[in-house]
């Protein structure tokens, strides 16, 4: 027997009991669609934001923008609000799916591969835009990198991440939008 198939034998049974040890009957997917979809409108309402500061700042030739007092003091507000609420959607949605780290073997086909890569992307990104976010609201520049251009970047990433993971995801999704019963709901690791 290779040692592949030496380490997969003796790791199966170790992964099968922490999936059981961190099994929670919050941990279902029901709840991770509720959670991700709160968590993509709040990156949706960073983005598009962010993307209005963007452009009051930089915008592009013969572009003209209302002068309404206070609009733009509104959606800087907003940006940062929904910005700060994103950590905590953010932590829940990921202590929703965390159990599927421990499946084994981690990946089975070419297919599987690329969506956890997708999702180490999506996962990246969602946790440093919101933090180098918070940090800038302390004017505070600790990294070498330029924030705007890295911040107005990285929510382009974000918002393709998230495009491509609802799309992978979608069969799931459209599961579980709608309100079901708790005996239709199946765990998220069992997907």
């Amino acid at each position: 027997m290779s040692v592949t198939g030496r380490v997969s034998r003796a790791l199966e049974p170790r992964m099968a009991r922490a999936r059981g040890l961190l099994a929670a009957p919050a941990r279902t997917a029901r709840t991770t669609v509720v959670i991700g979809r709160l968590l993509a409108t709040a990156f949706v309402v960073c983005f598009l934001t962010g993307l209005y500061s963007h452009l009051l700042q930089e915008p592009l030739p013969g572009m003209r923008f209302p002068t309404w007092p206070g609009l733009y003091a509104f959606t800087q507000g907003l940006h940062v609000t929904v910005g700060v609420a994103i950590f905590p959607l953010l932590l829940g949605k990921l202590w929703t799916v965390y159990p599927r780290l421990l499946l084994w073997p981690p990946v089975g086909s070419v297919r599987q591969v690329l969506e956890r890569a997708s999702v180490a992307l999506l996962v990246s990104t969602a946790l440093l835009e919101p933090a180098i976010g918070l940090v800038n609201t302390y004017q505070w520049y600790p990294w070498p990198f330029p924030f705007r251009q890295t911040h107005f970047a990285l929510a382009w990433v974000i918002v393709g991440s998230i495009a491509l993971h609802v799309a992978v995801k979608l069969p799931i999704v459209v599961r579980f939008w709608s309100r079901r019963s708790a005996a239709e709901d199946r765990s998220v690791t069992d997907d």
